[in-house]
This record gives C-alpha cells, sequence and structure tokens, in this order.
C-alpha cells in the first residue's frame, strides 16, 4: 500500500495527487490500482483522467451511497474517466488484465474498477460484483 509520493517513480504518466483524498489530501492506494493505471495508459497511449481513487471515511460517506466503509476507502478502488466508446476498450482491457478486478461499476462519465476480497474486509465476500450506476 502506498501511502506517501515518493514511491511514484514507475507510474511516471501520473501523480500521486491523482490518488489522494480530495477532502482531506490523504493517500491510501494499493499498487494493483497503480500498476492497472499504467498498464491501461500504456496500453491506449494516451492521458487517462483518475476521477477518484482513495476516499477517507468522512468524503466517502458525503459522496457515495456507501456511507463511511466503500470500496474507495479501502485503497483498492479507482474510478477512471471514460466515453462511452473508450469505456468498452477499458472494460475490454479490465477483463483480460491479471490480476482481473473483482469490481466493475459502469457510470456514463467513469468506470469504477475494484480489487477487493474478503481478505480486504469481510464486506466484500460478494465478488466479483458488476453493476451500473
Amino acid at each position: 500500500m502506498i501511502t506517501d509520493g515518493t514511491n511514484f517513480a514507475k507510474y511516471n504518466n501520473f501523480s500521486s495527487n491523482e490518488f489522494k483524498c480530495k477532502c482531506c489530501g490523504k493517500l491510501k492506494i494499493s499498487e494493483i490500482v497503480l500498476d492497472f493505471c499504467q498498464a491501461w495508459r500504456t496500453h491506449i497511449q494516451e492521458g487517462v483522467t483518475i476521477t477518484s481513487a482513495y476516499r477517507c471515511a468522512e468524503h466517502n460517506n458525503k459522496v457515495s451511497s456507501t456511507g463511511e466503509d466503500g470500496p474507495h476507502t479501502t485503497g483498492f478502488a479507482v474510478d477512471i474517466s471514460t466515453s462511452p466508446q473508450l469505456q468498452y476498450k477499458l472494460i475490454d482491457f479490465a477483463l483480460h488484465y491479471d490480476p482481473k478486478p473483482t469490481g466493475l461499476g459502469i457510470a456514463r462519465s467513469f468506470t469504477h474498477l475494484d480489487w477487493l476480497t474478503a481478505d480486504v474486509d469481510q464486506k466484500y465476500v460478494v465478488r466479483p460484483n458488476v453493476w451500473k450506476y
């Protein structure tokens, strides 16, 4: 788990600020998420916009129906901005990526991906899971 920006050298297309909580500025993000984002960026050879990554409990409670302990509070989740055309490509890429995401949420302007398992939190026993916002 990365908790400061000094370990971002291998993620040369991203800055730690893109993955920090927009409320408090804290960073807590899994290398699984970062490795995926970098692989996706390398694959499409264009910029990738991170809509949301780590969220503190307070911020998650304000912006998500999952309350104070949703997927983003674990550091194993990311929302990536997508157009309809790019969303299909991202989902296809994710389903062929190793490790495969265990959570996939589809919204109009972004795609949620997470790598949650019961090992992370017993709340996530029901995985894999796919949903539409």
